[in-house]
This record gives structure tokens, sequence and C-alpha cells, in this order.
């Protein structure tokens, strides 16, 4: 009898590593452990236990993964769709004609289901990786063409952050798009079981921009296309290598019903903005300065359309006088000159405490000049500055700064390039108005840090924002009593590439979050459900008498006495 016992012992637990592990396709661990359970049966009953903790462990992962399949909504087959279509998928390069035909196409294909299957989501998410893989050369030419920025940080940025995210959602569609139960006990609607359901919002826009052409335009794509819309892409032409590549390989890896692209073979971007923002979308992306952010809230706001808008802002940096000198000096000339300093999470400015500004600055030019030997003017050491316009504004900010250059401030206009430059100013430098967007790093100083926090809160809300202290007190102060889209203390930028933290603004510095798991929940709407439960009692619980009028003394005293328990 305990050999029978142990056998089924051992079948249990097989059963449930098996169905715990999906399908039957069985490797690596789980293979050894189904090898060893072979001769459970006749062992000990210390093997058996642990044949049946195995069993128990893998019958909870397949529980879980039946839950996960019940949960699935439950969505209609899609209609055939685009035949008809006279641009989508038409015409491979769209003009400001074409737009209100486009969008009303794409809208035609999410009313047909199209990209409702999770199937259909997965599949245009892998078509994306292999976009992303496949072309690993030719996003680096174009990313180079345009800003003269080094392969490392193009490879970061524009080419492994995006492949990741997508990597990442695939491996978590299932669960992002499931059903949510929601426990949680509600006397005002017993019985009844309740859950968040996940749908798609529609049509979404993302008007991409130049800074980082391909993660900031490929990120918000990945997160509309898994949460189940139809996406319509505008690339920054400021960038314009990297906006024609992208349109080529949208249309060339994707389907364009589900994803198309406009802009990319248009001068300039202002009026195709200006014209999608005339049409109907039913979510807005946008990342850019506050400036046209405000204008594209604006088109937004005529169509009552959820609106995103990932900004900028002249990101703070506090150095208290405790802090790791040093460090904070390495870090911030390594977050400012990324890019060229051309990033909307780059330290913009720094307060920095009397006690340690020497040390500080002294740090910063000693930084500069290791991290950029050739103080960044040989061609792919440094990115260069955009574009013309971008240039003589900061070679304006170079000219009237009043402020005492620590290292840098050599330019070359026709090359759009600027040396790392490290300047200390007076709060009322030209250097402190606005986001500076270039290698350009204004130092003041300040008598301790509550006066810094002062000045930060006349500030517009920034999107990051710096803290470099030894004492967490001063930390928390420095988290209190401010207010910004994110924090990394003693250290930058890092908040902003932590895959389960939110990424985004506030205030001026923008409106809604994306990253991680929050990217798809930026483009999909939870709706909340609730299902009432029959149950045999006459109605005294599951449709109580006291619901409905008229209103007797009898009726009020009960549901004043419910109210109060709930």
């Amino acid at each position: 009898m305990a050999l029978v016992n142990g056998t089924a012992l051992v079948l249990l637990a097989a059963l449930g590593v098996a169905l715990g592990t999906g399908f039957l396709e069985l490797g690596g661990p789980a293979k050894e452990v189904l090898t060893h359970m072979a001769g459970v049966a006749s062992g000990t009953s210390k093997e058996v236990m642990g044949a049946v903790i195995v069993g128990t462990v893998g019958l909870i992962f397949a529980a879980r993964h039946l839950l996960r399949v019940q949960n699935q909504p439950r969505f209609r087959e899609p209609l055939n769709v685009g035949e008809d279509f006279k641009v989508v998928g038409r015409k491979t390069q769209l003009q400001l004609a074409d737009i209100p035909t486009a969008v009303a196409e794409m809208r035609a294909s999410f009313d047909a289901g199209l990209t409702l299957p999770l199937k259909k989501r997965m599949e245009q998410l892998k078509a994306l990786r292999r976009m992303m893989v496949d072309n690993e050369e030719a996003i680096k030419q174009a990313v180079v063409a345009d800003l003269g920025r080094p392969w490392g940080e193009t490879m970061i940025y524009d080419f492994m952050l995006p492949i990741i995210e997508i990597e990442h959602t695939i491996a978590q569609l299932n669960d992002m798009t499931a059903k949510r139960p929601v426990g949680d006990f509600s006397l005002l609607s017993f019985p009844s079981s309740q859950w968040l359901q996940p749908e798609p919002y529609g049509v979404v826009l993302v008007i991409g921009t130049w800074n980082f052409p391909v993660m900031l335009s490929i990120t918000p794509l990945l997160g509309a296309i898994a949460a189940g819309n139809t996406v319509v892409v505008k690339p920054c032409n400021v960038a314009r290598h990297t906006s024609k590549l992208q349109a080529e390989l949208i249309s060339k890896y994707l389907d364009p019903r589900v994803v198309t692209t406009i802009g990319s073979d248009i001068d300039g971007d202002r009026h195709t903005t200006s014209a999608l923002l005339n049409e109907k979308f039913d979510v807005v992306f946008f990342t850019g300065s506050p400036a046209v952010g405000k204008v594209v809230a604006m088109g937004a706001a005529q169509h009552l359309s959820k609106c995103i808008l990932e900004l900028g802002g002249k990101n703070p940096v506090v150095v208290a006088a405790d802090a790791d000198v040093e460090k904070a000096a390495k870090t911030v000339v390594w977050a400012r000159l990324m890019n060229g300093g051309q990033q909307c999470v780059s330290p913009d400015y720094v307060l920095c405490c009397q006690e340690v500004a020497p040390q500080f600055t002294a740090a910063c030019a000693k930084y500069c000049k290791q991290m950029y030997p050739d103080a960044g003017r040989t061609p792919g050491n440094m990115g260069r500055i955009v574009g013309d316009t971008q240039m003589k504004r900061l070679v304006q900010l170079l000219k009237t700064h009043g402020g005492e250059v620590v290292c840098g401030g050599e330019y070359d206009e026709a090359e759009r390039y600027i040396a790392p430059t490290v300047v200390k100013v007076q709060r009322s430098s030209s250097l402190m108005q606005d986001e500076i967007f270039g290698p350009i790093l204004p130092v003041c100083v300040v008598k301790d840090v509550p006066e810094a926090l002062a000045y930060i809160r006349t500030r517009p809300k920034p999107l990051s924002m710096y803290v470099y202290s030894s004492s967490t007190r001063v930390q928390d102060e420095c988290l209190a009593n401010t207010s910004a889209g994110g924090v990394t203390i003693n250290g930058c930028l890092f908040h902003a590439g932590h895959a389960s933290l939110p990424f985004g603004g506030v205030g001026e510095s923008g409106q809604g979050a994306y990253h991680g798991k929050h990217t798809i929940e930026s483009f999909q709407h939870l709706k909340p459900c609730l299902s009432r439960t029959a149950l045999p009692d006459f109605g005294l619980l599951s449709d109580p008498f006291f619901l409905y009028p008229p209103w007797t003394s009898l009726k009020i005293g009960v549901f004043r006495q419910l109210l109060k328990m709930v």
C-alpha cells in the first residue's frame, strides 16, 4: 500500500510539474526533478514528501496558468478590413491631404476588431522586435547622420532599451491584458464578483521627437500595440534620416492596418502635426517641449482625447555640504554631456552648497577632461547639436551668461560643436531661465539646502531632480519640500531607466507616465466591472427590499446603518 501511495504521489508530482512548466516542454531543472522523482516510489518518506512539495508547487503554477487563460477577455472574431482602403497600405508616401482618410481607415481597422486578439498583438510585437534586430547598422548610421552621437549612447538608448521593452511586453502580455479580480468586500454590492477589464482606447497618435528619435517613438508604439489599439506614428523630421528610416521599416515589417506613419516625406513638422490634431484620436502621445506640448494638449482637447505629454524643463541638482563631491561631479558631468546635453532628463543646473562649491566645480572640470580628452572635438566622441537653429540659441547663451567659465566654452557653429562647458553663474543668468538642451552646465552657489529648495519651488515643476547627500534627513527634506516628475538620489538618470518605475512629468513637465508595465497601462482603459450573484435566498440578500422606493423610515434607517458599516 505504501508503494502504491508513493507511486500515486510521484505521479501527482510529475503531473504538477508538467502542468506548471506548460505543455510538457520540460528542460533544465524541471527535467532533473522528474528524473529524480522516478526513483522516489520505493524511497524514504522524506523523498516522498519532496515529491509532494514539488507536485504541489507545480499544480499551483498550473492553476495560475489556467486562471490566466480564464481571465483573458473573449474578443470577437475580427472582420475583414482593408480591401477598400484608399490610403493605408496603398500609398507609400502620405501627404497632408491624405490625413483625414488615413485616420478614418485606421479607425475602421480598430472597429473591425483587427487588433483585439492577443495573437495579432503578439504577431506585431514580434515583428517590431525583428525590425529593430535586423536593422542595427541602419539605425546606427541614421542616428549618427542626425546627431553625430557615439554608438555607445545610441546602442543604449535607441537600440537596446527599446528591444528590452519589447521583450518584456511580449513576456508579460497575457498578464497585462487579463481581467484583474478585485476581491474587496462591499456590503453595498454584496453578493457580487468584481474585476477590472483592460480594453484598448481605439486609435492612437504617437508624435515622436528628435533627441532619441527611435526610442521615443518605438516605446510608446509598442505599448499602444500591446494594448490593442491601431496607431498613427508621426516621426520628427528634425532628425530627418531617422524619420525616413522609421517610416520605411514600419511599412516593411508591420501591418499598415495596425501601424502607419505620416509625415516623414513632408517638409517640417508643424503643418503635419496641426493637420493630425484636427482629426479625432482616442489617445495622443507627445514627446517634446512644453511650448509645443501646450499646442498638442489644446488640439487633443477639442476632441476630448486622452493626452500623454512627456515634456522637459530645468532639472535641478542639489549638492549638499555632506555630499560625496567627487561622485556628484562625475555623475552630473556624465549625465549632462550624454547626447550632447540634448536629453529631457539631463541635469540642467546645479545648486551647490558654498562649503563644497570650489571642490565641486574643480571636479567637474576634471571629469570633463577625463571623459572627453579632446573636448569632444573628434567626430563620434560626443554628440553634435541637432540643427542650426538650436546651435544659434546655445551660442547666444554662451555669449550672454555673464558668469565665470570653469572649463570649455569653445564652439564651432559650422560643425554644430560645443565643448563640454561648466560655468559658475548667478541665478539671474541667461543660463538659468529656460531649459538649455546642450552641453553647458551652470553652477549656482547657495548658502544651504533650504535655500536651494526655496529656489526650486519658485520654478516650474521639473521632469527630474537629483539630490546628493549622505544624510537621509537631508534626502527626505528634499523629497518632501519639492515637486518633480522623478528623483534620483546620489546619482543621475537612473530612476528613468528602472523598468518598474513609471517615467513622466508633473505640471509643466508633463502628464501621464510610461516605461515597463506602465507603457501598456497608458494605452488601455481599466474598465470596472461588477456581476451580481444570484442566491436562493428569496431576495433577502441578493435583492433586498430597501433598495426600492417608496422611501419609508425603515428603509432609510437600514440604509443609514449599512453606509456606516461600509
